[in-house]
């Protein structure tokens, strides 16, 4: 876990699943979402990106615990 830093790292690419914000970005749909965490100062925060070509729509960040930032990992070490 320590190459999580206080910048959005993603940690896992999945497959598009469905809208991650209330402000859809309907182009944005379609292609992948990106699983990424950040270290603060009160602890961990996750998001989901999804991207389409140039298209992206940003999720609301919320609080990551260890055994789901874990698990998106092991979901990026599946995929290569």
């Amino acid at each position: 876990m320590s190459r999580i830093t206080r910048t959005w790292t993603t940690v896992a690419t999945v497959g598009y699943t469905g809208s991650v914000s209330r402000d859809e970005n309907r182009a944005a749909h379609g292609g992948v979402c990106h699983l990424q965490a950040r270290q603060t100062a009160d602890g961990l925060r996750g998001r989901r990106v999804n991207t389409n070509g140039w298209h992206s729509e940003v999720g609301e960040s919320f609080d990551l615990d260890a055994d789901t930032l874990g698990y998106w990992i092991s979901i990026d070490r599946q995929s290569r």
